[in-house]
């Protein structure tokens, strides 16, 4: 009853951040281009469609979705079994971004190995 929620919500807040994210990259990486190096708009597109596709996207999409699932439990686990009062909140705190990251890390490994497999051209 505590955990579902909130892991489903920190899943959710990964993939409209990443979305967001990608969104942000993109209008920046025109403007820095077209605006400022005088790059043709259709040459950054047509570079754009040749570097990354839909399937770039997707798998960031995955990794989002991953990465905010097992923060989530992380974050839940470790704060449903602290103990010793503020001491044990702090260093569970700790332990749960060392925990976090060392998981994120594998994940992040792992998938971009899958990736570069599937996605290879």
């Amino acid at each position: 009853r505590l955990v579902v929620p909130r892991v489903l919500a920190s899943t959710f807040v990964a993939l409209l951040l990443n979305g967001l994210v990608c969104a942000i990259g993109l209008a920046g990486g025109y403007v820095f281009s077209v605006f400022l190096q005088g790059v043709n708009p259709g040459s950054f597109i047509n570079g754009l469609t040749i570097l990354t596709g839909l399937g770039e996207l997707v798998l960031a999409e995955i990794k989002a979705l991953l990465f905010g699932m097992v923060a989530g439990l992380v974050g839940c686990y470790r704060g449903l079994t602290v103990q010793g009062g503020p001491k044990g909140v702090g260093n569970a705190v700790n332990e749960t971004v060392v925990y976090a990251f060392i998981c994120l890390f594998v994940i992040n490994v792992i998938m971009t190995a899958i990736g570069v497999r599937v996605l290879a051209r």
